[in-house]
């Protein structure tokens, strides 16, 4: 159990270095490296194409917690997803190290879209290996309603910076 602590802890300091080897100055915030498990792989011995929304599910998590905190009431105050768009453009393989790049491109009065960008070491290079897109819909679990984003999560965005980080 020591050796795998040890090379999940190497496993993560590999991916803080792949983002700042590429992504220099960038909060925390936007970067999140996902665990490549046995599971995400599929017969073609890639990451299925679905297992990447996954992988965006749990970077907008962070990146949300990052900005609001943990403390925020997603049943009131939540979120629905509308729409999902992809970019597929180099398979990922289970021993690749991947980060992915994670923003809010734009927000509405009750949607919002946040953009990703998902790259991994190959050879001595990093390379971008996809692209996406996702709408959010901000929505009142407890009435079953869309409402208005809350300024409360509105303001810390805002403050944090829209738009893809430089």
């Amino acid at each position: 159990m020591v050796q795998l602590s040890h090379w999940i802890h190497v496993t993560k300091l590999r991916s803080a270095y792949l983002c700042r080897m590429k992504f220099t100055d960038l909060p925390s915030a936007h970067c999140y490296s996902p665990e490549i498990r046995f599971v995400d792989i599929d017969a073609a011995g890639i990451v299925n194409n679905a297992t990447y929304l996954n992988y965006f599910e749990q970077s907008r998590i962070q990146f949300f917690e990052a900005i609001v905190g943990k403390k925020w009431d997603w049943n009131s105050a939540g979120m629905v997803i509308a729409r999902h768009e992809v970019n597929y453009l180099l398979p990922i393989f289970f021993q690749d190290e991947v980060t992915i790049i994670t923003w809010i491109e734009k927000v509405g009065n009750k949607s919002m879209e946040a953009a990703y960008e998902i790259y991994k070491q190959s050879g001595s290079s990093v390379v971008q290996v996809a692209t996406a897109k996702t709408v959010m819909v901000s929505f009142d679990h407890v009435k079953g309603v869309s409402i208005p984003w809350r300024d409360e999560l509105k303001a810390p965005l805002e403050g944090f910076g829209i738009g893809r980080p430089r």
